[in-house]
Order: structure tokens, then C-alpha cells, then sequence
């Protein structure tokens, strides 16, 4: 029996040691209590892990300094170590779907599916944008080629862009990494340079982490991105010798500046060297 005690107050201890710096995280008002928190826990991006990665603090706002920060390369560390287990966790999130999807249809090409298994395949159909009219092969292969994650360098590349490092008045005042338009003023931040003849606004949200699901979510379903769902699908297939690369060249849709936009992702993933964070496995 008592050793029994000794077993469950060893868990708390270790629970409180995983929970505290999560807790601790909601807290960070400037940029340096962030900075010292990083440096003090001795994380460091080169030698960061899955299972560190899981246990990074999930901010939901920006500090309301980030845009005072003048630091090239604290800047870019810290936004690195904000955004990547955001990233990583939405990712997370978007395999739970998958692997249901994948274990369904491995049922599915045995035997009839039972009432809860039909209708998983209808809310994540409906989730995902897709006719559930008839379930069959041809589903599965649409809900797989929708339900897949965002590499991690491109999802950084793209909120690099888009939040100037986190430091864009979207970001800030919106918890928007990704400057997603929206036709509705009340829900977004109107742009100061927006032309007379626009109706648009940068959607804004909650926090950090809707910002990112509905960026991957956009990518996943929107017509524009079909290209890129098919080449992420055939990657996974066949050894691309750049795959990374092959996915960039069908984002042009995601800016009004087009092929040249396309210029900018592949720059700034190549010179900040993002595809390193694609190590990072699931």
C-alpha cells in the first residue's frame, strides 16, 4: 500500500514538472519574459525533439511587443518556437482524422460498415467538403487526399510571409498568421491600404492555434489547392527527389502576386533552411 502511495505521488511530481511550463505559457506578456523562458528551460531548435516539441508551452496570443523586437535572430527563434508546436499539434489533429478514415476503409473493403462507422465517414465528409452520397473506394481515396497534414516548412514559410515574423498588425491584433480574407468586416481587420473599390478584411481569431487549423483546413479543401492535395498524394508514392519543392509550385493561388509568390515561399524556405523542421516525425 504505501508503496502504492509512493507510485501516485511520484506521477504528480512528474505531471506538475509536464503541466507547469504549459500553465506558465498562457502568462508571457513580452517578448524577453519569453526569451528568458526558452533560454532558462535550455531548448534549443537544433537539437529539439518530438517529445520536446509536445511539451513546448501553446501561446494563444502573440506578445503584445513581438513587433518592438529588433533582434534578427531572436526574432526568428522565438517565432520559430511559438509557431512549431502549433504547427506540429494541428498536424497532430489532422492523422486522428486520417488514421480513422484509413481503419474504416480497411473494414469497409471486408465487411459491411456498423451505424458508427457510416457515420464517421458522413461527419468527416462533411467536414471535409465531400459528397457522402454513396461510401465507396472512391470516397476514401478523396477523404485521404484531403485529410492530410501541412509539411512543417511550408507551414512556416507561408506564416512567415504572411505575419512578417509575427510582427504584422494581423498577427498581433488578430492572431492571424496566415492573412485569410473574409467578406465580413465584423470578423476580420481592415487592412489600412485596402483600395476603395475592396470589400475584404484579414480574418481574425480567438487565438494562435485556430489561425493555423483554418489555414491547413483552407488548404485541404479549397479548390484552388487541388494540385497540391494530389501531389502531396502521390509523393507519399513515389521518391520525389524534392518533394517540398514540387508541393510550392501549386500555392500560387494563396496571392494575388501569383508565380511570384511561389518565388518568395521557395526563398524563404531555402535561406532560413525550414525544411529541417520536416524532420520531426508523427
Amino acid at each position: 500500500m504505501k508503496f502504492a502511495q509512493l507510485k501516485y505521488k511520484l506521477f504528480i511530481i512528474l505531471l506538475g514538472i509536464f503541466i507547469c511550463p504549459l500553465l506558465n505559457a498562457q502568462g508571457f506578456k513580452s517578448w524577453k519574459e519569453l526569451h528568458i523562458y526558452y533560454k532558462k528551460n535550455n531548448i534549443q531548435l537544433e537539437t529539439l525533439t518530438e517529445k520536446q516539441l509536445e511539451f513546448l508551452p501553446i501561446l494563444d496570443v502573440l506578445p503584445a511587443d513581438f513587433d518592438e523586437l529588433k533582434d534578427v535572430q531572436i526574432k526568428k527563434k522565438l517565432f520559430y518556437l511559438i509557431t512549431l508546436p502549433i504547427i506540429y499539434q494541428s498536424n497532430s489533429l489532422i492523422l486522428e482524422d486520417r488514421q480513422m478514415v484509413i481503419n474504416i476503409e480497411k473494414k469497409y473493403t471486408r465487411t459491411d460498415l456498423n451505424e458508427n462507422e457510416t457515420n464517421e465517414v458522413i461527419r468527416l465528409s462533411k467536414k471535409y467538403k465531400l459528397d457522402y452520397s454513396d461510401i465507396n473506394l472512391k470516397l476514401f481515396k478523396q477523404l485521404k487526399q484531403r485529410i492530410n497534414i501541412i509539411p512543417i516548412s511550408l507551414a512556416l514559410g507561408q506564416a512567415i510571409i504572411e505575419s512578417g515574423w509575427g510582427q504584422s498588425r494581423f498577427a498581433l491584433e488578430g492572431n492571424a498568421l496566415y492573412g485569410q480574407w473574409t467578406t465580413n468586416e465584423q470578423r476580420g481587420i481592415i487592412p489600412e491600404e485596402r483600395d476603395e473599390d475592396k470589400n475584404h478584411a484579414v480574418l481574425k481569431f480567438d487565438n494562435l492555434q485556430k489561425s493555423v487549423q483554418a489555414y491547413m483546413y483552407n488548404i485541404n479543401t479549397h479548390g484552388a489547392y487541388y494540385s497540391f492535395r494530389v501531389v502531396r498524394r502521390i509523393a507519399e508514392k513515389v521518391q520525389y527527389t524534392d518533394p517540398i519543392s514540387a508541393k510550392v509550385k501549386f500555392l500560387a493561388a494563396y496571392a494575388e502576386i501569383g508565380d511570384k509568390y511561389v518565388d518568395k515561399l521557395e526563398l524563404i524556405i531555402e535561406s532560413n533552411k525550414l525544411r529541417e523542421f520536416d524532420r520531426f516525425k508523427y
